[in-house]
């Protein structure tokens, strides 16, 4: 499990690099507009709406030695390389080079690279653990205190090593260089040590997948839909990266921030009883709905607290324990989904069933970056790194996005959670009753 999760956690380190300090690296020390930003990350996500079809077709089509999705696991090479790269803009280039250089790094991290792998990702898993619901759900439970666990180490050190050295644009190179050259090492864990299980293609009847028989499945599979905008609305509040501005300008010191990542710790208990509520609950979409009351309740906190570090910290917590399920079960989703392709007639498409999901997480990310640009922007945010003051209506939107999009993201959430624990009500008895045909037909053979 712990190899299992290594990628993961060098994963969730480009999320915490890219998606929080991307923006105000660019703005603040390459003098970028915070607007010009947004949209930057925004038409990236145009390259996603093939490169996210493409991948998905291309890895449910996969055959090799290694097996369908364990290749595609290298892309992780490419995500640490183009991070770095990133990073390493020159701020005496032209205002143009310094887009076109933006733009061209996130695009290939994540349009590309990072795409090969959310395609492979949940065929890697079923495989690697033999299509074992039970083990699944486990390691989701329990090996995701070690991606949050390596996150969190990150999120404190970050700020800490951002408010000493990230004076320059040589000293942002000079950190995320140190993080993501070892970072990369420990990423290849997965690739090396976990195999896949040849047998758990034997009873799949479709030698390929066609590129029609994925949009039919989007349009009469429904749930691939729900999921698709819980996936978008979670990467919205996720991507928003208005938390580094919010301690900078609103609570007055960034290094603070840190302390969001050590109270989070808090969290981690609440992992290893996550299934048990869920099985209480009935289904991960009932746990979904449950906790977003209690992640609405600490952005309302935060907003009416203002300034006040504790009630940020506690808004940004909770509002991560309400979304966890999203964060460490989005496998399970998938997989009911694919037992919903079955049942409707159509191939599994263990791949191809996450395209929708996974360009949607993109899609949010760069709306959740693009949002705190117009919204800093409408509210007259400054940008330039000899800024010390900024307009109070830019102080107001950074509290109306640090606190009330969430909120809004958050009911939305809700609701698609909801629709879809009829389908895992649904799903578990068709597959019971599956098996049921295929060993009377076995006996009968």
């Amino acid at each position: 499990m712990h190899a299992f999760k290594s990628s993961d956690v060098v994963t969730a380190w480009i999320n915490v690099i890219m998606l929080n300090y991307l923006s105000i690296y660019a703005s603040d020390t390459l003098g970028v507009n915070v607007g010009t930003i947004g949209m930057m990350l925004l038409a990236s996500k145009i390259f996603d709406a093939f490169t996210d079809i493409f991948a998905g077709w291309l890895v449910d089509n996969t055959k090799t030695k290694l097996g369908k999705a364990r290749p595609y696991e290298l892309s992780i090479i490419g995500m640490t390389i183009t991070t770095i790269l990133l990073f390493s803009c020159g701020p005496e280039w032209s205002y143009t080079l310094k887009c076109v250089w933006i733009f061209t790094m996130y695009t290939l991290c994540f349009s590309v690279f990072s795409t090969l792998r959310a395609a492979a990702l949940n065929p890697y898993t079923i495989r690697h653990f033999s299509n074992n619901k039970a083990l699944i759900t486990k390691v989701a439970s329990y090996g995701s205190v070690i991606t949050m666990g390596g996150s969190m180490i990150l999120s404190i050190v970050f700020p800490i090593m951002m408010g000493r050295l990230a004076t320059s644009a040589g000293g942002w190179t000079m950190i995320v260089a140190a993080i993501m050259i070892p970072g990369t090492a420990i990423g290849m864990l997965r690739f090396i040590f976990c195999k896949e299980d040849p047998s758990v293609d034997a009873e799949d009847k479709h030698d390929s997948v066609k590129i029609k028989e994925i949009f039919l499945m989007f349009g009469k599979n429904k749930y691939v839909w729900f999921f698709a905008i819980i996936m978008l609305c979670y990467n919205v509040m996720t991507n928003l990266a208005v938390g580094t501005y919010f301690f900078k300008w609103i609570v007055g010191n960034v290094q603070l921030m840190g302390l969001t990542s050590a109270a989070s710790v808090l969290i981690l208990p609440f992992m290893f009883v996550m299934p048990l509520l869920a099985k209480k609950l009935g289904s991960i979409g009932n746990l979904l709905f449950t906790l977003g009351f209690i992640g609405i309740a600490g952005y309302t906190g935060a907003y009416i607290g203002g300034g006040n570090v504790v009630t940020a910290i506690l808004g940004l917590v909770l509002g991560s324990l309400a979304t966890l399920p999203i964060a460490y079960y989005q496998v399970l989703f998938i997989m009911n989904i694919c037992t919903y392709n079955e049942m409707i007639g159509l191939p599994r498409m263990d791949a191809s069933s996450a395209i929708l999901a996974n360009f949607m997480s993109k899609f949010g990310a760069a709306i959740g970056a693009s949002v705190t640009g117009v919204i800093l922007s409408i509210g007259g945010y400054l940008a330039g790194s000899d800024v010390t003051v900024q307009p109070e209506s830019a102080l107001k939107m950074i509290r109306v996005d640090f606190a009330l999009v969430p909120i809004a993201c958050l009911v939305i959430i809700m609701i698609c959670a909801k629709l879809f624990t009829k389908l895992e009500k649904e799903a578990p008895e068709w597959e019971a009753k599956r098996k049921a045909e295929l060993a009377a037909e076995n006996t009968d053979c």
